[in-house]
């Protein structure tokens, strides 16, 4: 994780996690700091807040990632 822009990908297609270095807009300290956490089948899991997913999503600037933002609560 120390180098910017990697994508790490764990998986096959249509069950793929991807693991993003650096993402657009947002600092990963602004991120950690505004974290939602959860928990799925009782693990602790952190979430990019929907506040910096939305900037994030409208930094990219791909058509996928604009669309998206309209399906955002």
């Amino acid at each position: 994780f120390l180098k910017k822009r990697q994508v790490i990908r764990m998986g096959m297609p249509p069950i793929r996690i991807e693991v993003l270095t650096d993402i657009s807009g947002v600092s990963f300290k602004k991120c950690y700091e505004k974290r939602v956490t959860d928990f799925i089948d009782d693990i602790r899991v952190d979430i990019i807040s929907l506040k910096y997913l939305r900037i994030n999503k409208k930094a990219s600037g791909r058509f996928k990632d604009i669309n998206d933002l309209e399906h955002l609560p």
